[in-house]
Parts: C-alpha cells; structure tokens; sequence
C-alpha cells in the first residue's frame, strides 16, 4: 500500500514541478534584462533537478511493485515509464549542459535587454524541447494513473495512449520551431500585441472548457444503465466463449429452489417496515427495520431443519428482499433483486424455503440497493446450531457491529444500540461472542481481560485453536468471528478501541455480576487467519489442476457511474453491468487470484460459495483451513483462493463494502446453462446498485 500511495504521489507531484520547469523554460527567451534571463535559467535547472529527483522515487516505486507482482506494474511500465524517461534522458543530454552554457554566459545582475544570440540561445528547440515533452509526459501519466485501470492491458490501449502521445510531441515540436523561426526572423519575443495574446490564451482556455463539457456530458450519458436490464444478456456473451461448442440445455434460476413442499422445521415471519428510533446524539431517526426491531430478530436453527421465512414488506416504497448472507442456499432463495426475484414491494409477500445445512454465525440482509437499504437497519443474525445438546454452562451471544448515519454525527454500536452493554455469566461459564460486521469497513475489536480463542471464522470451525491475549480482531465488513473464553472470576471487556471503557455503544461488559469495569483495551497484535490453528488436509493443495482460472484486479479512479461523475471502483478496469461474468460448469474447479491496486479495502464476497484461501501476497496459508465467504482484500495485497462449483446458478460476485458495489463494484459467477428471467433497472421494480 505505501508503494502504491508513492507510486501516486511521485505521478502528480511530476506533473506539478515539471510543469513549472516547462514554465520557466518556455519563457526565458523572453526575459527583459540579462539578470533576468540568468534568474530564470537558474530556476529552470532548479526545478528540471527537483523533478528528476521525483522521477527517480517514481521508478523506485515501480520497480518495487514489478517484484511484488508483474499485474501492479504493467500498465505504467509499457506506457508511463518509456514516456517519461525519453524526454528525461533528453533533459541529462542536452537540456541541463545547455542551461549552464546560456547562464555561463549570462551576466547575473545586469538590467540591460539580452542580445539577440542570447535570445536566439534562450529559444533553441534543442534544450526547450526535452522539457516541454516531460511536461507532456507526466500529463498523460497522471492521466493514465487515474483514468485508464484496465486489466488485462490490451494493446489496442496501449497504442492509442502513445497515438496521443506522439501526436501531441510532433505538434509542440512544430510549435517550438516556429515560435523559433519567427524569433530569428523579427529579433523580437513578442508575438503580437497584447489584446491579441490575451485573446489568443482565452481561446485555448475555451477550447478546454469546452471539451471538457463536451467530454462529460458524453461520459455522464454513456454511463446511465438501462431502464431495462438482464443479466441473461450479459451472461449469454460471455458464455459462448467457454461452451466450448456444447450446447447446455438452459434452465432459469427460478427454477433453482429450495423444497416447496414439506413441513417446515421452523417458520420466521419477517414485515419490513419504517421505525422511528432515538440515537445516542439525541437525534430521532427514521429507520427501516424488519419487525420494527433494531437490529432484526436473530433468527436460530438447527442444522438439517427446513426453514421457511415469510418476508412481508408494509411500506418501504423501493421494495425488499432477504439475502442469507454467507449460507449457500439454493440460487432463487439468494434475495438479490434482478437477478434471482423481484423485489418484493409494499403490501406484498414473498417466501423463502431451504434447509439449514452449514453450522455457524450468519446475517441477513435486504438485497435491493443494499447500501441504503442496510444503512438504515434491514438486517439481522442468522444462526446455524449444531444437531446436538450444548454443554449446560454456556453463554452463547451474537454481537453486531454497525454505524448509525445522523446529522450530529455517527453512532456507532456494538450489539444494541446507544449504550454501554452488560451480560451476566457465572465463572467457568463456556461464552461464546459471535461477532458480525453489518458496516461497510473493516471493524476493530479488542478483548480485555481473559485470553480467548477464535473458534470460527465465516461459520466454518478452526482447527485447535490456539489461546489469543489482547489481540486485535480486524473483521471484515460482512464477515463473521466466533469468539470463545471460560468466563474468569473477574469482568471481561469487549471494546471498538483501545483505551479505558466508555458508557457508550462501542462497549460489551460481561461479568459475574452487574457492576465492575473490565481492564483497559490494549493495542496488542493483530489476528492472523493466516497462521492460526492446525493444518488440515483439504481438496485445495498445491499440486491441484483446477478447472478455471480467473485474475480479478481491483482499481479505483475517477470515472462515472449511472449518469454521475464519482470514484468508481472497477474489477478487472470495468463496473457493473460491463464487469466480468465468471463461467463456469457443474463440479467444476475454480481458482480465483484477487489483486488490490486500489487505495481501499475491498472485502471481496461471492454469493453460494465458500472460498479456502490458499496464499495471502504469494505465501501459502499455514495454519487451519481458512474457509470464507467475505475476504478482506487490503491495498496491495494479492490473495489466492479456490472452491468448487457445487451449487448451480448466476451469482453475484461483489465487494461488500456496499458503497463501492454502489458505484459498480459487482460482477458475477455464471453456470453454463442458467439464465434469470428477471430484469432491473428503473422501468422496473428491481433498482440497480446505488
């Protein structure tokens, strides 16, 4: 990530001093004293120094990121660092020797006018030239870095980058060699009179403002989605690159359902409704809840049980769904509206049915604009229990972590909202905290007071756990972490931050009694998944063939999205609906290399699929089997993982950071001969991401 930042910084700050250096060079020919023309020449090698210095950090980073991988490298190396380093090695050749010639011979603090050799000498292409181009070059750098985060590279890219490039040098170089030919014609700098100048520079200046509207009136325009959208479409061309000319016989994801007949082991039902709730600054708030609950009621079942959710929404307007966020349900029970139903709309019903296979710590949330639709409270625990008696002392509890929005400020909770938390549990109590992550940034949690162990992560059990003492759990937004500790004689501590406890909702006390405060959160090491537990032999392993290999880099630049100019970010250099579609057939498989290029976190999450990871920034995993559902991708950091395609269906493949799939974020895994019949856009009930 520092690289990275670098990397940056070095690209803008090259544009800004090798723009002044063009400045000063470009009208040194023009000064009216010697002194002045010795004072801008000094200056001129004063900043083509300070701008070399830059170039070298910039190639210092570069080459940093080529060894940490060739895909954080390969659009710089084939288009900025050649542009740049052209008119750099011109500057060292001729630019800086002639500067000390010209200001050799200048006389420092003479106010006469320069003779006309000394301007002629000022004005020479040869050593104005290299600048200007460098200038040029560090344009199209900062352009390319910000605007051009495509990946793969192609060469039709590549050629027309340096198409602009080179007609923009031959046009400047024409321009230098008339500005001077008509200098050794006249013997005169000046090029007209005042006004004509004047309006000749508002010219260039309109021209500029005027394509520049032009641009993003048409950029805005292209960008808007369809009123009407199906990703059958989208899925249909990408398929015929992969059937291999097999003909699958289709089938749509409506038809991918879980039991519809049977009793069910246990039934839910959910109303999503408008709530009014008081937040810790004293603000009242609208919220969106599901039974007028804050958070929805947890939800608790034992594995292989039939359940069936009745979802009522009485009047959220835009409409709802329930996505099983990290259960691998059957495709048409996934909740994503568009894709595998349609939203379901006030006064309306609609019913989910599958059997609880997976153990472990789930949420649910509504799938219809869900970066509003969480934020203002449709979500819940979802809770997997195992097909046997727990021991008799246990305290087992689910803590979700989520910032309430206000006009005041934010609020930020720990399981219930606004204020600090007790929980009772007698000593030698077995307590089990799961945490969930329903924000859209990675939460730090810190535990004081017991050692503890981290006994799931994403619903899957580690392997022999090993005892933590005031580590620090980063858990991805969206992911889960079951924590267990034997509850000691004294309180236990579970905190946002490092510091004494406050009486706000960033705390969890859990103690004997109900008084006491728990020792200070310290700032310990952080978790690592990575090497935690006990290896286990699973289906991934080094020596494996997979099926289907797919590299999906993440970027983030200026561009627009739906008709607005924002900071998208882009898989593979595209945004939904034009980014990716992943195929892939039954039994299949797949490994998928994640690439963070991008200054954010992108807490990457496939729906219907775990992932194993295999190895974070080319380091294999040694610990447990790290299986999960939301993997934090952290710029920088490259992480490969691996799952088999079991469970037919078109799924979406996004970052849960829902503001970033809000801006185009999303793509999708596809089964060779699943369509959805379903549409969105804003013809339709089903809204895109926003």
């Amino acid at each position: 990530m520092i690289w990275l930042l670098v990397h940056m910084a070095s690209t803008i700050l090259l544009a800004i001093f090798s723009g002044i250096a063009a400045w000063n060079v470009s009208r040194t020919y023009r000064a009216t004293t010697k002194g002045k023309l010795y004072s801008r020449l000094r200056s001129s090698l004063i900043w083509m120094g300070i701008s070399g210095l830059v170039f070298i950090v910039k190639v210092t980073a570069v080459v940093v990121l080529a060894a940490s991988g060739w895909v954080f490298a390969e659009d710089k190396l084939a288009m900025q660092l050649p542009m740049l380093a052209i008119p750099a090695a011109a500057i060292v050749l001729f630019s800086i020797p002639a500067t000390r010639a010209i200001r050799a011979a200048a006389v420092k603090a003479s106010k006469e006018p320069p003779t006309a050799q000394e301007r002629l000498a000022a004005a020479a292409p040869g050593w104005v030239f290299p600048v200007l181009i460098s200038f040029v070059a560090s344009l199209a750098a900062v352009v390319q870095a910000l605007f051009i985060a495509q990946w793969p590279l192609q060469i039709g890219t590549v050629i027309a980058v340096w198409s602009v490039y080179v007609a923009v040098v031959y046009l400047l170089w024409i321009r230098q060699k008339s500005r001077y030919h008509r200098l050794v014609a006249t013997g005169s700098p000046e090029t007209g009179t005042l006004a004509v100048r004047v309006f000749r520079k508002l010219g260039v200046l309109l021209t500029v403002v005027l394509v520049s509207a032009v641009w993003f009136m048409l950029g805005a325009q292209s960008s808007r989605l369809a009123e009407r959208m199906s990703m059958a479409d989208h899925m249909h061309a990408h398929m015929h690159a992969h059937t291999d000319g097999i003909s699958p016989q289709f089938v749509s994801v409506a038809e991918l359902t879980g039991p519809r007949t049977g009793t069910p082991d246990r039934s839910f039902t959910l109303e999503a409704k408008k709530t009014m709730i008081a937040l810790h600054s004293g603000e009242i708030k609208e919220a969106w809840t599901y039974n007028g609950q804050i958070l929805g009621p947890e939800l608790r079942v034992k594995q292989g049980e039939l359940v069936e959710v009745t979802l009522i929404n009485k009047d959220i307007e835009d409409g709802v769904t329930i996505h099983w966020h990290g259960v691998n349900v059957q495709n048409a029970e996934d909740g994503v509206a568009g894709m595998t139903q349609d939203a379901v709309m006030p006064q309306e019903k609609y019913v989910y049915r599958f059997i609880a296979e997976q153990t472990g710590t789930y949420w649910y949330h509504s799938h219809q604009q869900s970066s509003k639709q969480v934020q203002m409270g449709l979500y819940g625990v979802f809770i997997v229990e195992p097909d046997t008696t727990l021991p008799q002392k246990t305290a087992d509890m689910a803590v979700v972590l989520h910032n309430w929005q206000a006009e005041n400020g934010t609020t930020v909770s720990l399981g219930e909202l606004n204020r600090l938390q007790r929980k009772i549990a007698e000593p030698g109590t077995l307590v089990r905290l799961r945490f969930v992550n329903a924000e859209n940034l990675t939460a730090q949690i810190h535990i004081s007071g017991v050692p503890f162990q981290v006994e799931a992560i994403d619903g899957t059990d580690i392997l022999e756990p090993e005892d933590l003492i005031d580590s620090r759990l980063d858990l991805a937004a969206g992911g889960r972490y079951d924590v267990t500790f034997v509850m000691p004689d004294t309180v236990v501590g579970i905190s946002r931050q490092t510091g004494p406890f406050a009486h706000d909702g960033n705390v969890l006390v859990v103690s004997p009694s109900n008084e006491g405060m728990p020792p200070d959160a310290v700032k310990g090491p952080i978790f690592d998944p990575a090497s935690y537990g006990t290896p286990a032999q699973t289906m991934f392993g080094p020596d494996t063939r997979y099926d289907r290999n797919y590299t999906l880099v993440f970027d983030n630049r200026p561009g627009f999205y739906n008709g607005k100019f924002n900071f998208v970010h882009t898989i593979n250099g595209s945004v939904f609906p034009d980014a990716p579609m992943f195929m892939v057939r039954e039994g299949e498989l797949v490994k998928m290399t994640f690439v963070n290029r991008g200054f954010d976190d992108h807490p990457m999450h496939p729906h219907g699929h775990r992932m194993q990871v295999l190895s974070r920034n080319g380091k294999a995993v040694t610990g447990s089997p790290w299986i999960t559902d939301t993997l934090n991708v952290a710029p920088g950091e490259t992480y490969e993982v691996a799952f088999i395609a079991d469970n037919p269906g078109i799924w979406m493949d996004h970052c849960h950071n829902l503001e970033h799939a809000a801006v185009g974020m999303s793509a999708h895994i596809a089964y060779e001969g699943v369509y959805s019949p379903f549409e969105m856009g804003s013809a339709t009930v089903n809204l895109p991401p926003e």
